[in-house]
Protein backbone atom coordinates (compact mmCIF):
# COMPACT_ATOMS: atom_id res chain seq x y z
CA UNK A 1 0.00 0.00 0.00
CA UNK A 2 1.28 3.46 -0.84
CA UNK A 3 2.14 5.75 2.06
CA UNK A 4 -0.48 8.30 1.02
CA UNK A 5 -3.19 5.63 1.01
CA UNK A 6 -2.12 4.36 4.40
CA UNK A 7 -2.15 7.86 5.87
CA UNK A 8 -5.53 8.54 4.33
CA UNK A 9 -6.92 5.35 5.84
CA UNK A 10 -5.57 6.18 9.27
CA UNK A 11 -6.99 9.68 9.03
CA UNK A 12 -10.40 8.30 8.10
CA UNK A 13 -10.36 5.98 11.09
CA UNK A 14 -9.33 8.85 13.36
CA UNK A 15 -12.15 11.02 12.08
CA UNK A 16 -14.68 8.25 12.46
CA UNK A 17 -13.42 7.56 15.96
CA UNK A 18 -14.47 11.01 17.12
CA UNK A 19 -18.05 10.73 15.95
CA UNK A 20 -21.08 9.09 17.48
CA UNK A 21 -21.39 6.68 14.58
CA UNK A 22 -17.91 5.18 14.72
CA UNK A 23 -17.64 1.58 13.60
CA UNK A 24 -14.61 1.26 15.87
CA UNK A 25 -16.16 2.93 18.91
CA UNK A 26 -14.89 1.88 22.32
CA UNK A 27 -16.95 0.95 25.33
CA UNK A 28 -17.86 3.32 28.15
CA UNK A 29 -18.44 2.35 31.78
CA UNK A 30 -21.30 4.12 33.52
CA UNK A 31 -21.73 3.84 37.29
CA UNK A 32 -25.24 4.23 38.61
CA UNK A 33 -27.59 2.97 41.31
CA UNK A 34 -28.07 -0.66 40.23
CA UNK A 35 -31.10 -2.95 40.41
CA UNK A 36 -34.28 -2.21 38.48
CA UNK A 37 -33.22 1.42 38.24
CA UNK A 38 -30.20 0.54 36.10
CA UNK A 39 -32.27 -2.00 34.15
CA UNK A 40 -34.64 0.81 33.17
CA UNK A 41 -31.70 3.04 32.23
CA UNK A 42 -30.35 0.26 30.03
CA UNK A 43 -33.66 -0.05 28.23
CA UNK A 44 -34.20 3.67 27.64
CA UNK A 45 -30.69 5.16 27.56
CA UNK A 46 -27.80 2.69 27.45
CA UNK A 47 -28.99 0.32 24.72
CA UNK A 48 -30.42 3.07 22.47
CA UNK A 49 -27.13 4.95 22.80
CA UNK A 50 -25.25 1.81 21.80
CA UNK A 51 -27.52 1.32 18.80
CA UNK A 52 -26.88 4.87 17.67
CA UNK A 53 -23.18 5.14 18.45
CA UNK A 54 -21.80 1.63 18.30
CA UNK A 55 -20.34 2.20 21.77
CA UNK A 56 -21.06 -0.54 24.28
CA UNK A 57 -22.23 0.71 27.67
CA UNK A 58 -20.90 -1.28 30.61
CA UNK A 59 -22.64 -0.59 33.89
CA UNK A 60 -21.21 -0.53 37.41
CA UNK A 61 -22.94 -0.09 40.75
CA UNK A 62 -22.31 3.12 42.64
CA UNK A 63 -23.18 2.82 46.32
CA UNK A 64 -23.02 6.50 47.25
CA UNK A 65 -20.40 8.67 48.90
CA UNK A 66 -16.97 9.31 47.45
CA UNK A 67 -15.00 6.26 48.55
CA UNK A 68 -15.29 4.29 45.32
CA UNK A 69 -14.14 7.01 42.94
CA UNK A 70 -11.63 8.40 45.42
CA UNK A 71 -9.85 5.04 45.48
CA UNK A 72 -9.77 4.94 41.67
CA UNK A 73 -8.54 8.47 41.16
CA UNK A 74 -5.91 8.37 43.89
CA UNK A 75 -4.52 5.04 42.65
CA UNK A 76 -4.39 6.29 39.06
CA UNK A 77 -6.64 3.41 38.02
CA UNK A 78 -9.91 4.97 36.92
CA UNK A 79 -12.15 2.18 35.62
CA UNK A 80 -15.38 4.19 35.51
CA UNK A 81 -15.92 6.88 32.90
CA UNK A 82 -19.29 8.39 33.82
CA UNK A 83 -21.13 8.40 37.14
CA UNK A 84 -24.56 9.43 38.36
CA UNK A 85 -24.29 11.13 41.75
CA UNK A 86 -26.46 12.95 44.23
CA UNK A 87 -26.15 16.72 44.46
CA UNK A 88 -24.00 17.00 47.64
CA UNK A 89 -21.66 14.26 46.42
CA UNK A 90 -21.30 15.96 43.04
CA UNK A 91 -20.39 19.25 44.69
CA UNK A 92 -17.92 17.59 47.04
CA UNK A 93 -16.35 15.39 44.35
CA UNK A 94 -15.91 18.45 42.15
CA UNK A 95 -14.17 20.36 44.93
CA UNK A 96 -11.81 17.43 45.49
CA UNK A 97 -11.02 16.97 41.80
CA UNK A 98 -12.57 13.50 41.66
CA UNK A 99 -14.79 14.44 38.73
CA UNK A 100 -14.00 16.64 35.75
CA UNK A 101 -15.01 20.26 35.38
CA UNK A 102 -17.38 20.18 32.41
CA UNK A 103 -16.32 21.68 29.11
CA UNK A 104 -19.59 23.25 28.00
CA UNK A 105 -18.33 23.53 24.43
CA UNK A 106 -18.58 19.73 24.27
CA UNK A 107 -22.11 19.61 25.67
CA UNK A 108 -24.65 19.79 22.88
CA UNK A 109 -27.53 19.91 25.40
CA UNK A 110 -26.09 22.41 27.89
CA UNK A 111 -28.36 25.26 26.81
CA UNK A 112 -31.41 23.15 27.75
CA UNK A 113 -30.47 23.15 31.44
CA UNK A 114 -30.77 25.90 34.02
CA UNK A 115 -29.46 26.13 37.57
CA UNK A 116 -29.56 23.83 39.51
CA UNK A 117 -29.81 21.51 36.50
CA UNK A 118 -26.25 22.17 35.43
CA UNK A 119 -23.26 22.89 37.66
CA UNK A 120 -19.50 23.22 37.33
CA UNK A 121 -18.96 19.46 37.23
CA UNK A 122 -22.41 17.94 36.72
CA UNK A 123 -25.34 18.02 34.31
CA UNK A 124 -28.80 16.92 35.44
CA UNK A 125 -29.71 13.26 35.16
CA UNK A 126 -32.97 13.22 37.12
CA UNK A 127 -35.02 15.30 39.50
CA UNK A 128 -36.54 13.40 42.40
CA UNK A 129 -38.40 13.96 45.61
CA UNK A 130 -38.71 12.48 49.08
CA UNK A 131 -42.40 12.42 50.00
CA UNK A 132 -44.74 11.27 52.74
CA UNK A 133 -46.45 7.94 52.04
CA UNK A 134 -49.06 6.32 54.22
CA UNK A 135 -51.06 3.16 54.73
CA UNK A 136 -54.63 4.04 53.79
CA UNK A 137 -56.13 1.49 56.19
CA UNK A 138 -54.35 3.01 59.18
CA UNK A 139 -54.42 6.68 58.33
CA UNK A 140 -57.93 7.37 57.09
CA UNK A 141 -58.00 10.60 55.08
CA UNK A 142 -54.22 10.70 54.97
CA UNK A 143 -51.63 13.27 56.02
CA UNK A 144 -51.20 16.43 53.97
CA UNK A 145 -48.33 18.19 55.75
CA UNK A 146 -45.23 17.44 57.81
CA UNK A 147 -47.21 18.61 60.83
CA UNK A 148 -49.55 15.69 60.13
CA UNK A 149 -46.56 13.36 59.94
CA UNK A 150 -45.67 14.48 63.48
CA UNK A 151 -49.27 14.19 64.76
CA UNK A 152 -49.19 10.89 66.62
CA UNK A 153 -52.61 11.49 68.17
CA UNK A 154 -54.51 11.92 64.92
CA UNK A 155 -52.40 9.39 63.05
CA UNK A 156 -51.13 6.81 65.56
CA UNK A 157 -48.45 4.34 64.58
CA UNK A 158 -44.81 4.04 63.67
CA UNK A 159 -43.04 6.49 61.34
CA UNK A 160 -40.52 5.29 58.80
CA UNK A 161 -37.59 7.66 58.18
CA UNK A 162 -34.29 7.20 56.39
CA UNK A 163 -31.38 6.94 58.82
CA UNK A 164 -29.57 10.14 57.87
CA UNK A 165 -29.83 13.83 58.72
CA UNK A 166 -30.68 14.97 55.18
CA UNK A 167 -34.40 15.51 54.62
CA UNK A 168 -35.20 14.61 58.25
CA UNK A 169 -33.91 17.91 59.62
CA UNK A 170 -35.70 19.86 56.90
CA UNK A 171 -38.91 17.91 57.57
CA UNK A 172 -38.66 18.59 61.29
CA UNK A 173 -38.43 22.34 60.74
CA UNK A 174 -41.35 22.26 58.31
CA UNK A 175 -43.36 20.35 60.90
CA UNK A 176 -42.42 23.04 63.44
CA UNK A 177 -43.87 25.78 61.27
CA UNK A 178 -40.85 27.06 59.35
CA UNK A 179 -41.79 28.32 55.87
CA UNK A 180 -40.27 26.32 52.98
CA UNK A 181 -38.30 29.35 51.79
CA UNK A 182 -36.72 29.77 55.24
CA UNK A 183 -35.73 26.18 56.02
CA UNK A 184 -32.02 26.51 55.22
CA UNK A 185 -31.81 29.99 56.69
CA UNK A 186 -32.96 28.52 60.00
CA UNK A 187 -30.95 25.30 59.63
CA UNK A 188 -27.78 27.32 59.04
CA UNK A 189 -27.81 28.50 62.66
CA UNK A 190 -26.94 26.48 65.79
CA UNK A 191 -30.33 27.38 67.22
CA UNK A 192 -32.03 26.09 64.05
CA UNK A 193 -30.21 22.76 64.24
CA UNK A 194 -31.17 22.44 67.91
CA UNK A 195 -34.76 23.23 66.97
CA UNK A 196 -34.81 20.48 64.35
CA UNK A 197 -33.44 17.85 66.72
CA UNK A 198 -35.86 18.94 69.45
CA UNK A 199 -38.73 18.43 67.00
CA UNK A 200 -37.40 15.00 66.07
CA UNK A 201 -37.35 14.15 69.78
CA UNK A 202 -41.16 14.39 69.77
CA UNK A 203 -41.57 11.33 67.54
CA UNK A 204 -38.28 9.53 68.15
CA UNK A 205 -39.86 6.61 70.11
CA UNK A 206 -42.10 5.94 67.10
CA UNK A 207 -39.42 6.17 64.40
CA UNK A 208 -38.44 3.02 62.50
CA UNK A 209 -35.27 3.73 60.53
CA UNK A 210 -34.90 2.55 56.97
CA UNK A 211 -31.75 2.30 54.87
CA UNK A 212 -32.90 0.59 51.65
CA UNK A 213 -35.52 2.06 49.34
CA UNK A 214 -37.49 -1.21 49.29
CA UNK A 215 -38.19 -1.06 53.04
CA UNK A 216 -40.79 1.75 53.32
CA UNK A 217 -43.34 0.26 50.89
CA UNK A 218 -42.93 -3.16 52.49
CA UNK A 219 -43.46 -1.76 55.98
CA UNK A 220 -46.39 0.37 54.84
CA UNK A 221 -48.06 -2.54 53.08
CA UNK A 222 -47.82 -4.88 56.07
CA UNK A 223 -48.84 -2.21 58.56
CA UNK A 224 -45.47 -2.08 60.29
CA UNK A 225 -45.50 1.71 59.95
CA UNK A 226 -48.41 4.08 59.46
CA UNK A 227 -46.39 6.62 57.47
CA UNK A 228 -42.94 6.87 56.00
CA UNK A 229 -40.67 9.13 54.06
CA UNK A 230 -39.96 7.40 50.77
CA UNK A 231 -39.08 7.64 47.10
CA UNK A 232 -42.06 8.01 44.76
CA UNK A 233 -41.02 5.21 42.41
CA UNK A 234 -41.08 2.60 45.14
CA UNK A 235 -44.60 3.59 46.15
CA UNK A 236 -45.92 3.46 42.60
CA UNK A 237 -44.49 -0.03 42.19
CA UNK A 238 -46.18 -1.13 45.41
CA UNK A 239 -49.48 0.45 44.35
CA UNK A 240 -49.33 -1.47 41.08
CA UNK A 241 -49.19 -4.66 43.14
CA UNK A 242 -52.29 -3.65 45.09
CA UNK A 243 -50.68 -2.33 48.26
CA UNK A 244 -52.95 0.04 50.27
CA UNK A 245 -50.52 2.94 50.03
CA UNK A 246 -50.83 6.55 48.92
CA UNK A 247 -48.53 9.57 48.92
CA UNK A 248 -48.80 13.32 48.54
CA UNK A 249 -46.69 16.12 47.08
CA UNK A 250 -47.08 18.92 49.65
CA UNK A 251 -43.78 19.48 51.42
CA UNK A 252 -41.84 17.25 49.04
CA UNK A 253 -38.07 17.53 49.47
CA UNK A 254 -36.69 17.95 45.96
CA UNK A 255 -33.20 17.41 44.61
CA UNK A 256 -31.26 16.65 41.43
CA UNK A 257 -28.90 13.80 40.58
CA UNK A 258 -26.15 14.62 38.11
CA UNK A 259 -24.15 12.92 35.40
CA UNK A 260 -20.43 13.56 35.84
CA UNK A 261 -17.18 12.42 34.23
CA UNK A 262 -14.77 10.62 36.54
CA UNK A 263 -11.32 12.20 36.70
CA UNK A 264 -8.60 10.12 35.11
CA UNK A 265 -10.80 8.47 32.50
CA UNK A 266 -8.96 7.69 29.29
CA UNK A 267 -12.23 7.90 27.38
CA UNK A 268 -13.21 11.51 27.91
CA UNK A 269 -14.51 12.11 24.38
CA UNK A 270 -16.65 8.99 24.61
CA UNK A 271 -17.88 10.12 28.02
CA UNK A 272 -19.05 13.44 26.52
CA UNK A 273 -20.71 11.56 23.69
CA UNK A 274 -22.64 9.50 26.25
CA UNK A 275 -23.58 12.60 28.26
CA UNK A 276 -24.93 14.30 25.17
CA UNK A 277 -27.21 11.36 24.48
CA UNK A 278 -28.25 10.72 28.10
CA UNK A 279 -29.18 14.39 28.65
CA UNK A 280 -31.12 14.79 25.41
CA UNK A 281 -34.85 15.55 25.74
CA UNK A 282 -35.74 12.25 24.11
CA UNK A 283 -33.59 10.08 26.37
CA UNK A 284 -34.70 11.83 29.55
CA UNK A 285 -38.36 11.63 28.54
CA UNK A 286 -38.09 7.94 27.69
CA UNK A 287 -36.59 7.19 31.09
CA UNK A 288 -39.26 9.26 32.86
CA UNK A 289 -41.95 7.29 31.05
CA UNK A 290 -41.00 4.15 32.98
CA UNK A 291 -39.30 5.63 36.09
CA UNK A 292 -41.22 8.29 38.06
CA UNK A 293 -38.44 10.84 38.19
CA UNK A 294 -38.49 14.23 36.55
CA UNK A 295 -36.44 15.02 33.46
CA UNK A 296 -34.06 17.92 34.04
CA UNK A 297 -33.70 18.93 30.40
CA UNK A 298 -36.23 21.76 30.02
CA UNK A 299 -37.40 20.44 26.66
CA UNK A 300 -38.21 16.94 27.89
CA UNK A 301 -41.46 17.51 29.78
CA UNK A 302 -43.28 18.42 26.57
CA UNK A 303 -42.65 14.86 25.39
CA UNK A 304 -44.56 13.39 28.35
CA UNK A 305 -48.30 12.99 28.87
CA UNK A 306 -50.13 15.00 31.51
CA UNK A 307 -50.92 11.73 33.29
CA UNK A 308 -47.22 10.97 33.58
CA UNK A 309 -46.36 14.49 34.70
CA UNK A 310 -48.93 14.14 37.50
CA UNK A 311 -46.88 11.45 39.25
CA UNK A 312 -43.49 13.11 38.91
CA UNK A 313 -41.68 15.82 40.88
CA UNK A 314 -42.16 18.56 38.32
CA UNK A 315 -44.37 21.60 37.72
CA UNK A 316 -47.28 22.16 40.11
CA UNK A 317 -46.24 19.14 42.19
CA UNK A 318 -43.29 21.16 43.42
CA UNK A 319 -45.08 24.40 44.26
CA UNK A 320 -44.78 23.67 48.00
CA UNK A 321 -41.54 21.71 47.76
CA UNK A 322 -38.20 22.48 49.39
CA UNK A 323 -35.28 22.20 46.95
CA UNK A 324 -32.29 20.62 48.68
CA UNK A 325 -29.44 23.07 49.30
CA UNK A 326 -26.33 21.22 48.09
CA UNK A 327 -23.98 23.89 49.38
CA UNK A 328 -25.43 23.60 52.87
CA UNK A 329 -25.06 19.83 52.93
CA UNK A 330 -21.59 19.93 51.43
CA UNK A 331 -20.49 22.24 54.24
CA UNK A 332 -22.36 20.51 57.07
CA UNK A 333 -22.92 16.87 56.17
CA UNK A 334 -20.05 15.43 58.19
CA UNK A 335 -20.78 17.35 61.39
CA UNK A 336 -24.55 16.84 61.19
CA UNK A 337 -24.20 13.15 60.38
CA UNK A 338 -22.02 12.68 63.45
CA UNK A 339 -24.55 14.52 65.61
CA UNK A 340 -27.46 12.65 64.03
CA UNK A 341 -25.89 9.22 64.56
CA UNK A 342 -25.14 10.06 68.20
CA UNK A 343 -28.70 11.29 68.69
CA UNK A 344 -30.27 8.26 66.94
CA UNK A 345 -28.21 5.82 69.03
CA UNK A 346 -29.35 7.28 72.36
Amino acid sequence: MRKSSLMGGLLAVAILGTGIGSAFAEDVTVATWGGTYTEKQRKTIFDPYTAKSGTTVLDAIYTGGLGQIQAMVESGNTTWDVIQMGAPETLNACAQGLIEELDTSKLTTGADFKDPGITKCGIGAIGWGMVIAYNTKLSGDGPKTWADFWDLKKYPGKRGMKREPQNNLEAALLADGVAPADVYKVLSTPAGVDRAFKKLDEIKPQIQWWEAGAQPPEWLANGGVAMSTTFVGRILEAQAEGAPIKFGWPGALYTVDYWAIVSGTKKKDTAYSFLNYATSPQAQAEFSKIQPVAPVNLKASSLLTSERIAIMPVGDNLKDAVPSDSNFWNDNLEALTERFNTWAAR
